[in-house]
């Protein structure tokens, strides 16, 4: 019998109860042990299921208005409502058989030059497989994934075709690029925070929010699997812009030509969930030069930067250093050079920030070096937003924020550095400064720009004023703690690395203190009224300089 993922109970979740169960994507709405969030086994796999059950939404049941909305919000629908919604789109969610298949290539299985490829290289975190035993790092660790049962299958596929990286010639990327960022408004529930992330029809397919052409009505117009695949081969291939699909293939993109090979029906274990005596996939047949999406795509659940004038938007993409609160400005507040994704700004202009007072931002991705996956991002931050009208002035207010951490980051970094310049053996150190800085300040940062908040919105420049001066302390007091943690702690330090260390910290000390005219002009700040507590610093100085 065919496997469908309307029908199946397949999703992984954890329910109130803590009870952890597979359930079928209309039960996302029970109400008795609701789902509270997504539980696989994988937190690549948690997101993009939690990207399936969204899209899924979108497209099968999204409402009319933002009115509509909010009355599913306040009073969620039946499962038998919801799932008579998702039937609509029920053909394209078989996940074997002989015609169209989830997130797989229509035409690849019939293709002589089809190679087959072992079921492991569908994650990302394989490198293929092949490659692990050559160069594995730290995330991409030596080991095969011999067989995936088909929930696991449904996820890897859901997880590489909405993630995927750079892979080699004809490997193509995501329609978001290699590693996207998502960010995604969270609240109590699987259904709750699902629904958040929904924007009425008319908005999606209709204001331009979302790029494409809400005219196309094709087979493969939404759902790129349901036609032959738009190939990108040398010859004959070719790009595919926006104009060329429906608004509704942001969500379900298709850039890599993948079939499963479920001809034999096995049955087995499963790598991924450890399920046993379940059906399984060995192995898939590939081909390169997928869909290429080309041109001025903006995701709904991404944040995009203006890189230069007149060209495209691009994506933001995982980082190294994970999710610190440094690019909480582009995921939630956005300038003219930057913007969140629209289900933020959608949450942020509407009465939805009204309803939901604990919302919160949840950001998640691969970070990748071309082919290499360096980690798998993920952050929660608060959602704090303004009263229309004040966005601007806001957004602002935050970047300065941010701009004068990253100053006294950058300040803490070096000073370390020369500090410890003779010292090479130890010079892995440094990669732990940047993100213990980030931690360090973190919670301060978002009182700060709470505080801000209130200040702008009750017109009170002393207020705001105040919060900025009291982020200056966090930062200097933060910058010399973690210099003493990082460089005065060691015990085994030599004469002439303490009278580094005393040079060093007498540099830091000098450049982070919250009269610094650079600091303070980053934050618009007076800077000839700042205070200066001389005796109390040179007291702390002196303190520091007599340590043995």
């Amino acid at each position: 019998m065919a496997y469908n993922l309307i029908d199946e109970r397949w999703i992984p979740v954890e329910r109130r109860s803590g009870k952890v169960e597979m359930i079928a994507p209309a039960q996302v709405v029970e109400r008795d042990d609701p789902p509270l969030r997504i539980s696989s086994p994988r937190p690549d796999f948690d997101g993009a299921l939690l990207e399936f059950l969204i899209g899924l939404l979108q497209t099968a049941a999204a409402p009319v208005t933002e009115r509509e909305w909010e009355r599913w919000f306040e009073v969620p629908p039946t499962v038998e409502l919801l799932k008579k919604r998702l039937d609509t789109v029920r053909e394209a969610f078989f996940l074997d058989g002989d015609g169209p298949r989830f997130m797989q290539d229509l035409t690849v299985g019939l293709d002589p030059k089809a190679s087959h490829e072992p079921i492991g290289a569908l994650l990302i975190d394989r490198i293929g497989e092949s490659g692990l035993d050559e160069s594995p790092t730290l995330f991409a660790k030596p080991g095969r994934f011999e067989a995936l049962g088909y929930p696991a299958a449904a996820a890897a596929l859901m997880t590489l075709q909405t993630y995927a990286p750079a892979g080699g010639r004809g490997q193509l990327t995501s329609l978001r690029g290699g590693g996207p960022l998502t960010t995604l408004i969270t609240a109590e529930g699987l259904w709750s925070t699902a629904w958040l992330n929904i924007l009425p029809g008319a908005k999606f397919e209709g204001e331009g929010l979302v790029p494409g052409d809400a005219s196309k009505k094709g087979p493969g117009a939404i759902f790129p699997w349901m036609a032959p695949t738009r190939t990108s081969e040398t010859k004959g291939g070719k790009a595919t812009p926006p104009t060329e699909v429906h608004p509704l293939q942001h969500l379900w993109g298709l850039p890599r030509r993948i079939r499963l090979d479920v001809s034999e029906g096995r049955v087995g274990t499963c790598a991924a969930t450890g399920a046993e005596g379940v059906a399984i996939v060995e192995s898939y047949l590939g081909r390169p030069d997928g869909t290429s999406y080309d041109g001025d795509y903006r995701h709904p659940w991404s944040p995009y930067t203006l890189i230069e004038p007149n060209k495209p938007w691009n994506s933001k993409k995982g980082s190294s250093e994970g999710l610190p609160y440094r690019d909480w400005p582009l995921l939630v507040v956005g300038s003219t050079t930057q913007r969140p994704a629209a289900v933020v700004t959608n949450f942020a202009s509407t009465r939805r920030r009204e309803l939901v007072q604990q919302a919160r931002l949840v950001a998640f991705g691969y970070a990748m070096k071309n082919m290499k996956p360096l980690r798998w991002c993920r952050a929660e931050t608060p959602v704090i937003t303004v009263a229309k009208g004040m966005e601007d002035p806001f957004a602002e207010a935050a970047e300065g924020l941010v701009a004068a951490s990253d100053e006294v980051r950058k300040t803490l970094s070096s000073q370390v550095r020369a500090a410890w310049s003779d010292r090479p053996g130890d010079l892995d150190v440094f990669g732990q400064v940047n993100p213990a800085f980030w931690s360090a300040t973190e919670s301060a940062f978002f009182v700060a720009v709470q505080a801000v908040k209130t200040g702008l919105e009750a017109g009170s420049t002393p207020q705001q004023d105040a919060a900025k001066e009291a982020w200056l302390d966090a930062l200097h007091l933060a910058a010399l703690g973690l210099f003493d943690r990082f460089v005065e702690a060691s015990a085994d330090l030599a004469a002439p690395d303490l009278r580094r260390a005393v040079v060093a910290r007498r540099a830091l000390e000098q450049f982070t203190r919250p009269w610094s005219s650079r600091l303070r002009k980053l934050l618009a700040l007076p800077v000839d009224e700042a205070v200066k507590p001389e005796k109390a610093t040179k007291t702390r100085t002196k303190k520091k300089e007599s340590t043995p």
